[in-house]
């Protein structure tokens, strides 16, 4: 695997997996976007399935799509299981970063689903952005929320990743803490820190506060400040364990209030 980039680093090769669910397509959009923006190589992903025209036609969408903004692009398509074709591809191909599709009918603790994304953060060595877009309409987003704790594992791996898809749509970050009962009402300084690091790449951040429930907090955010994105952090392992056997990160998943992707940093 590439080494990892440090946050004045853009991505070099950016995988998307496409599938017959058009939602992959929106996933597609962003990777292209951001793949634009690094001027990175992109690689459209497909692995054979029953639907394997419709794949074709995404796949020909999206590499003229590509191809119209300048991005060197290539699609690779295989035949068998996903799950073991993917990561061996990725390390193959030496890509820096993944983006995954949730199938958009499928709950995320169905148990096909939750037993192939499990393998995939097990074994994907690059960043992994595991995605579940339920808006069609909206593939540039405009106002995404990044929900933080108090600490933030692989900080510099998670900054990079939302400083440039942020950068890539020219879009406004905030930065979103839950506070405790207990609590000074002041956010920590380490997401304070988070948010200077993105304004000097020259995002405007917006920082907030809330109480409550994690998930059903975010959720609310999301809704009345008219967010387009949730992007959510995974990269502790315990965590990455829980994630679809009940958790903040499994609630907002399973029924987010707009395109929601879970980050997990490379292995």
């Amino acid at each position: 695997m590439s080494e990892p980039s440090s946050t004045g680093k853009n991505y070099r090769k950016i995988f998307s997996v496409v599938n017959a669910q058009t939602v992959s397509t929106v996933i597609a959009r962003y990777a292209i976007s951001l793949a634009a923006a690094c001027k990175a190589e992109l690689v459209l992903y497909a692995a054979d399935e029953e639907d394997c025209h419709a794949t074709d036609r995404h796949l020909e969408h999206l590499m003229t799509v590509a191809a119209g903004l300048g991005v060197a692009v290539t699609r690779i398509t295989e035949s068998g299981d996903i799950g073991r074709l993917l990561p061996k591809r990725v390390q193959l191909e030496k890509a820096d970063l993944v983006f995954y599709p949730l199938t958009p009918y499928k709950p995320c603790s169905d148990d096909l689903q939750r037993r192939t994304v499990s393998h995939l953060l097990r074994t994907v060595s690059s960043d992994l952005a595991i995605m579940r877009a339920i808006s069609m309409g909206k593939p540039h987003p405009r106002h995404i929320l990044v929900p933080l704790g108090k600490t933030i594992s692989d900080s510099e791996r998670r900054l990079q990743f939302v400083a440039r898809l942020a950068g890539s749509f020219h879009a406004q970050i905030t930065l979103y803490h839950l506070l405790a009962a207990r609590d000074a009402k002041v956010m920590p300084d380490v997401i304070t820190q988070f948010g200077k690091q993105l304004q000097r790449q020259d995002i405007k951040v917006l920082e907030r506060s809330g109480s409550g429930l994690l998930g059903k907090a975010i959720t609310v955010e999301a809704i009345t400040r008219h967010n387009d994105l949730v992007i959510l952090g995974a990269s502790e392992r315990g965590v990455l364990r829980k994630m679809f056997f009940g958790n903040p990160a499994s609630d907002v998943m399973q029924q987010p209030p707009c395109n929601a992707i879970l980050f997990r940093a490379a292995l």
